[in-house]
C-alpha cells in the first residue's frame, strides 16, 4: 500500500517543457493550433486550468482528471481561438460548458483519462483561428511518427504557465519501448511520447490538451495530454490518452446526448449535468 501511494504522488498531471522558450506575440498560421481550447473554472479564479481539443461544433475532448477539483460543468467555460492570454484581440470566442461526460472507468493514475464537454451555444461558424481537429480512425496508430503537442503550460517543472500558446514536437514511442522505460505496461488506452534523453515534454497545466499528428493531408487528434513522472526527465516520456482507442466511447456519448431520456438514466456525480459513461 505504501508503494502504491508513493507512485501516485509522484505522477504529475501534465505542461509543455520546451527546449528554448520564446515569447511569440504573433498568432500562429499553422492549422494544428486552431483546435486548441483553454478551459477555465470559477474555482481557479477563471484562470487557465486545462487544455482541450475542439472536435466539432459542439464538443470538446479533454482529460477526466481536470475535473477532480470541480465536477460542476456550469462552473466551467472554454475559450476558443485563444493565443496570448494577456491580450484580448477580438478573435477569441467564449463558450459555456453545458454538460460534462467522464469515462466510467477513470481512476486517477490508472487510465481512462478522458472526458467530453458539450458546449452551448454550438460554434456556428469556424474562423481562420478556430477550427476543429479531425478524429483518427478507430484503432489508428501513430507509432514512430513525430507529432505536435500544444498548450499554455510552464516551461519548466514547477514553473509558471506561459503567456502565449506554445508547441513542441515529440515522437510517439512503441508500446514495447514505453513498457520498458516505465518498467510496467501502460493502460490499454494510453501511449507515450518523447525523447529518451528528455528535455522536451508535457507537464502540469497542459493536461487535456492536444497531441496532433499530420497524416493523409490533415491534422488528426492522436492524444490527450494526461500524465508523467516529473517533466522532461530522461527515460520518462509523457503519457497520453490514446484517442483512437476511445472512438467507440466518443460515439456513444454523442449518441446519448441526442437522447435526453436515455441520458437521464445515466449515473451522475455531484451535479445533474455531469454524467458518467
Amino acid at each position: 500500500m505504501t508503494i502504491i501511494i508513493t507512485i501516485i504522488v509522484s505522477i504529475q498531471y501534465h505542461t509543455l517543457v520546451r527546449p528554448h522558450p520564446t515569447l511569440d506575440l504573433h498568432r500562429p498560421t499553422t492549422c494544428f493550433d486552431l483546435s486548441q481550447v483553454s478551459l477555465r473554472s470559477y474555482t481557479s479564479g477563471k484562470h487557465h486550468t486545462c487544455g482541450g481539443i475542439l472536435i466539432d461544433s459542439k464538443w470538446i475532448l479533454t482529460a477526466a482528471h481536470c475535473f477532480d477539483g470541480n465536477k460542476n460543468p456550469w462552473a466551467w467555460n472554454a475559450i476558443l481561438g485563444e493565443f496570448d492570454r494577456a491580450v484580448t484581440d477580438g478573435l477569441e470566442r467564449l463558450v459555456k460548458v453545458d454538460t460534462l461526460y467522464t469515462h466510467s472507468g477513470f481512476v486517477l493514475g490508472a487510465g481512462n483519462d478522458i472526458a467530453l464537454l458539450e458546449i452551448v451555444p454550438p460554434v456556428s461558424d469556424f474562423t481562420q483561428y478556430i477550427r476543429p481537429a479531425c478524429l483518427p480512425g478507430n484503432g489508428e496508430k501513430f507509432t514512430a511518427q513525430t507529432c505536435v503537442v500544444s498548450g499554455w503550460g510552464s516551461d519548466t517543472q514547477g514553473g509558471y504557465t506561459s503567456r502565449t500558446l506554445q508547441k513542441v514536437s515529440l515522437p510517439v514511442l512503441s508500446p514495447d519501448t514505453c513498457n520498458f522505460l516505465f518498467g510496467h505496461p501502460l493502460a490499454s488506452g494510453e501511449f507515450c511520447a518523447g525523447y529518451r534523453q528528455g528535455g522536451k515534454d508535457a507537464c502540469q497545466g497542459d493536461s487535456g490538451g492536444p497531441m496532433v499528428c499530420y497524416r493523409d493531408g490533415v491534422w488528426k487528434a492522436a492524444g490527450v495530454v494526461s500524465w508523467g513522472y516529473g517533466c522532461a526527465n530522461a527515460y520518462l516520456p509523457g503519457v497520453y490518452t490514446n484517442i483512437s482507442f476511445y472512438i467507440p466511447w466518443i460515439q456513444t456519448v454523442q449518441q446519448i446526448s441526442n437522447q435526453p431520456g436515455k441520458r437521464d438514466l445515466l449515473p451522475t456525480f455531484g451535479h445533474s449535468r455531469h454524467f458518467v459513461v
